[in-house]
């Protein structure tokens, strides 16, 4: 929103939600906590829409997004279907006017489209976010800081272990926050594609196994992540810093970050038995999905800069592209950016 546009009230926006499976549902949930009206719902399953928002008129619900956008003005509008069909949505989005919109991870299934969404964006006029949602989160906005500030040192080594998932559907979010946290870009990626073929819950028309690998930063940051699908453990995130550790469990609330004492940290690396007590560390909120898109949701409205781009989704993607490419080419080391070549490499992430 620009100039007298960026004034308007909550109240006065009116949004729209296509897909409306489980996270189709926490957005429309984060519009109702800014005060915005959902006021058109679109899914191929019109009868759920219809069971969950009783009240919402059946001339306002539509089964795809065409027949939405054809019919209805909208101020912003969530991109919730499934991974394939991200950017063709949110292209005809843009084509069609709506001056905002919110698009779930992955921006796109491959680096053609996901630039072609970013394209479409800019020459229409729309305000674009993807979903990353630590962009958003008070908590890791803070950690940034600290980070910033010498909390743990400067960030040497970044981990991730998650149960078995689809790199692109979960880590694919870690590597955002390693962009995040760090400041820096992916240098070269090698990568270890899970072999086992377990079945994507979400259907088997989408293939995105789990697996391994590092991506290392040009500033020396090494990212490690395992997501295999021989394990069924809930995920756990740290950020290991020259003098200090800090320690991610979402699920279950708990951040710990220990650090070298500043007299301390004179005392030679190789002594890595130096006590690191622990440092409190004061949050204002727990990790809320719902929330933490309502954040997205009101940047857009509020016509701000925006905490993570169209750019920065299809960074992220290209991190996964790479880890796969890697795979192909017997682990081998794949530097960034990647080049035309792989444009169209295509991973169907659910």
């Amino acid at each position: 929103m620009e100039g007298g546009e960026r004034s308007r009230r909550s109240s006065e926006v009116r949004a729209a939600v296509i897909g409306f499976g489980g996270m189709g549902q926490r957005h429309y949930q984060a519009y109702r906590r800014n005060g915005v009206e959902v006021v058109a719902v679109a899914d191929w399953n019109t009868e759920k829409i219809s069971e969950v928002l009783p009240d919402l008129p059946r001339d306002h619900v539509y089964e795809s997004d065409i027949a939405l956008l054809e019919s209805e003005e909208i101020d912003i509008l969530s991109v919730v279907t499934n991974g394939p069909t991200h950017a063709e949505v949110a292209i005809r989005a843009a084509e069609h006017g709506v001056p905002m919109v919110l698009c779930e991870k992955p921006v796109g299934t491959n680096l053609r489209d996901a630039q072609r969404v970013i394209d479409a964006a800019e020459k229409h006029g729309t305000r674009l976010a993807v979903n990353h949602i630590r962009r958003w989160s008070s908590t890791y906005r803070q950690l940034k800081d600290l980070i910033g500030e010498g909390l743990v040192g400067k960030i040497r080594h970044l981990y991730l272990n998650t149960g078995s998932t689809g790199i692109g559907n979960f880590p694919i979010h870690f590597f955002d926050t390693a962009r995040f946290l760090t400041g820096s870009e992916p240098e070269w990626a090698v990568g270890f594609l899970d072999r086992t073929g377990t079945p994507n819950p979400r259907g088997q028309q989408f293939v995105d196994p789990g697996g391994y690998g590092i991506i290392q930063f040009r500033d020396g940051t090494r990212f490690f992540f395992d997501s295999s699908e021989d394990m069924g453990v809930q995920y756990l995130f740290q950020i290991v810093g020259t003098y200090g550790r800090i320690v991610i469990d979402e699920l279950n609330d708990i951040w710990q970050i220990r650090a070298r004492r500043q007299g301390d940290r004179a005392i030679p690396l190789t002594r890595y038995g130096t006590e690191m007590p622990i440092i409190p560390f004061d949050r204002d909120s727990s990790h809320d999905i719902v929330q933490l898109t309502a954040g997205a949701i009101s940047e857009l409205v509020e016509g701000g800069p925006v905490s993570c781009t169209g750019e920065d989704g299809r960074r992220a993607l290209e991190m996964v592209i790479a880890l796969h490419v890697s795979d192909g080419r017997d682990h081998a080391r794949i530097p960034f950016p990647l080049g035309p070549a792989y444009a169209t490499r295509d991973v169907r992430i659910a």
